[in-house]
């Protein structure tokens, strides 16, 4: 009876560990390019998204509006949080990151790892 007490409990939460694996419930990494552009639509009001520049890790993207605003995106527990960036980007070269400040300190700094295409973009946008 007392093993039963012990593993029961232990089998539930294993049980539920395996159903947010299967479904991927755990997964908030942006994908591509268009579901970065997806995300910062639904984030931003009245936003129309344009060019893309997305971390090779899919932890942050950077999207220019057709109107010349900027959204940076990042992982945020289960979903994305975006922020309207203001110009010019204020970005520092961090090894082999680049740190993008927001300007908000409950927001923080954001680490994209670019392509090399990608980091001639972001500095035509700043």
């Amino acid at each position: 009876m007392s093993m039963m007490l012990l593993f029961a409990p232990l089998a539930a939460i294993l049980a539920v560990a395996g159903l947010v694996w299967l479904l991927q419930m755990g997964d908030s990494r942006i994908g591509d390019a268009d579901d970065a552009a997806r995300i910062a639509e639904e984030q931003i009001a009245g936003f129309e998204s344009g060019p893309v520049l997305m971390s090779s890790d899919g932890e942050a993207a950077l999207v220019e509006g057709t109107d010349g605003r900027i959204v940076i995106l990042k992982r945020h527990g289960a979903h994305c949080a975006g922020r309207v960036l203001q110009k010019p980007l204020r970005v520092h070269r961090c090894s082999e990151e680049w740190r993008v400040e927001t300007g908000d300190p409950r927001f923080g700094q954001v680490s994209l790892a670019l392509s090399k295409q990608d980091r001639d973009k972001l500095l035509t946008m700043m």
